[in-house]
């Protein structure tokens, strides 16, 4: 028997595990970036100290792996794992002869449909097992006056461990009591009131905001923002798979093996029926391909952000990660016409004061030079976390202090990133740039930002974008992606005006010596009939012989509906 039940959580566990990794592969690395683990006795003794401070110190601790291939699937998977097992111990506890595995998986589904959202925390499936563990530890006491005793113990000692989960356990233990019909059941209603009391006493000493975050599942959630209601899904379901447990325990005779047999169907089938609503509907796939991207961002695979975004693009920030991978590779003005383009917006989208899109203007601003935009964006990404911090942010904030020469702020935040496991290293090769001008200059990455800077003080981005980048683009000719990116707007923008006075001003020029593939090909949209203009900008012969195959495909098929096709086809760069 044991080997059976062993059996069948590893095939949930395998399950669990393969779904999640090839579902999700992604959003754990996505996830792993908004909560900063911090190894100090400060830090783990200041999350201790808030109501569920030990559940979300762990799962905070756990998260930190998430940025490991297969970590974040296989911790999930753990603690969704662990949610079953509870739920079977408990129900067991009720009915020994019941069959419905049903009952044990429903909360672990209802909790997995909540991982899928990158603003719930791990923390809440963390407390919620711990109120299963108290559930179950309660349940082995025999003698009914000291199971109520320790249930009353328990509400407050788990509100500490694991926050608001402690008013749904105080709340089961009441049902459970009355359910069994324990003498002087109503004594258990005390768990109920001490959970209100913690609840009330955690907002009126400040250590919540709100009493929903002191007595519902919005714990659990970015503090920031109303959860949908699949959040309470779970919470639900446990008082009413009690309810169901003590139902089967009316049971006069065990059934037979047909019945078992049509039974164990038909909890598959309500489980598979679950799984089809839940995922699709909870599951968030419109984000994974922006995740997907934004870990390539992260982890510098360009080529990979390139393969990702062949054919047809509609999503603005896929675009903007498709021209950052460009940029990185110096290849923006000339292949950038080469992949599906929709106008400026895909350079550069506008901000929202999301985690997410800070992130990306500060990659952009950051391949830009504009080390000022690239701070500003970092800071706003890092407040707007989830957790105690984001260390991409963190990160840029300490390349942007040194490349202004901020060395004691620099510093704060290198501190912050050596009491972590994870960029622990990379905060200690940067420690070695503090105070250390010649290092910096002589850095491939931070040399060039600080040779950007404009030797003038002033307001980033009050007179437009293109402003700032041309004063980079002639503080360091070398650096060719602040005239190549201002040409991409004006081309995307359309304003053949501006792109023009552009290329007049600075072609010949150490800031721009030379016209990149796209910027040859407007030169013609500028003079279709006047040659020696192109030959003033020194179009090449290539891009000449593929015009003329452009008009001509033009000319000759000019009545033809299927034209827009065949230009496709042939010249969709």
């Amino acid at each position: 028997m044991k080997l059976k039940i062993t059996a069948f959580w590893l095939v949930i566990l395998a399950a669990l595990f393969i779904f999640l990794q090839e579902y999700s592969r992604f959003h754990f690395f996505f996830i792993e970036q908004s909560q900063l683990f911090q190894f100090t006795g400060d830090y783990i003794c200041g999350k201790l100290a808030m109501p569920g401070g030990f559940a979300l110190t762990l799962s905070e601790f756990l998260v930190q792996f998430f940025r490991y291939p297969y970590a974040g699937a296989g911790i999930t998977a753990a603690l969704l794992l662990l949610t079953g097992m509870g739920m079977r111990g408990i129900v067991r506890r009720i009915v020994p002869d019941t069959d419905f595995f049903l009952l044990y998986l429903i909360p672990v589904i209802l909790l997995m449909f909540l991982h899928f959202d990158f603003n719930y925390l791990a923390f809440g499936t963390i407390a919620f097992n711990l109120m299963l563990l108290a559930f179950y530890l309660c349940l082995r006491i025999s003698d009914n006056k000291w199971r109520m005793i320790v249930e009353i113990v328990a509400t407050t000692l788990l509100y500490g461990l694991a926050g608001a989960v402690a008013c749904l356990f105080a709340l089961s233990v009441l049902i459970y009591e009355f359910l069994n019909k324990t003498p002087k059941f109503y004594w258990s209603s005390l768990s109920v009131l001490l959970g209100l009391l913690c609840g009330v006493c955690s907002v009126y000493f400040a250590l919540l905001g709100e009493y929903r975050f002191a007595f519902l599942p919005d714990a659990y959630y970015h503090t920031a923002l109303e959860p949908k209601t699949v959040i309470y899904y779970s919470w639900i379901s446990f008082p009413l798979i009690l309810i169901l447990a003590f139902l089967l325990r009316k049971r006069k005779k065990a059934a037979g093996k047909k019945i078992w047999i049509a039974g164990g169907v038909l909890q598959l089938a309500l489980l598979c029926v679950l799984c089809w609503w839940g995922i699709p509907e909870y599951g968030d796939k419109k984000s994974a391909k922006v995740k997907e991207l934004d870990y390539y961002a992260r982890t510098e695979q360009w080529d990979k952000i390139l393969d990702a975004n062949k054919g047809t693009l509609t999503n603005y920030l896929n675009m903007c990660y498709l021209n950052l991978a460009l940029a990185q590779k110096g290849e923006l003005a000339d292949r950038m016409f080469s992949f599906d383009q929709r106008g400026p917006q895909g350079l550069m989208v506008g901000w929202n004061k999301t985690e997410q899109i800070s992130s990306l203007l500060s990659d952009i601003a950051f391949a830009m030079g504009n080390s000022a935009m690239a701070q500003e964006m970092a800071f706003e990404g890092y407040v707007t976390v989830i957790g105690a911090g984001n260390p991409r942010n963190l990160q840029r904030l300490v390349q942007t202090n040194l490349i202004y020469g901020t060395y004691p702020i620099a510093e704060k935040y290198i501190s912050i990133l050596e009491k972590t496991y994870a960029y622990h290293d990379w905060a200690k090769r940067h420690r070695g740039f503090l105070y250390n001008d010649k290092a910096i200059e002589a850095d491939p990455v931070l040399g060039p930002k600080r040779k950007a800077l404009p030797k003038e003080s002033n307001l980033s981005g009050i007179n437009g974008l293109e402003h700032d980048l041309l004063i980079r683009a002639e503080q360091d000719p070398e650096n060719q992606l602040p005239i190549q990116f201002t040409g991409a707007i004006y081309l995307l923008s359309k304003d053949m005006k501006a792109f023009q006075r552009l290329i007049e001003k600075y072609y010949g020029t150490p800031v721009l010596p030379s016209l990149p593939v796209s910027f040859q090909e407007a030169v013609i949209l500028l003079a279709e009939k006047d040659v020696d203009y192109w030959k003033r900008f020194n179009v090449s012969g290539n891009v000449i012989r593929k015009f003329a195959g452009y008009r001509n495909l033009v000319v000759q098929n000019r009545n033809n509906p299927q034209l827009p096709q065949l230009i496709k086809k042939s010249f969709g760069d």
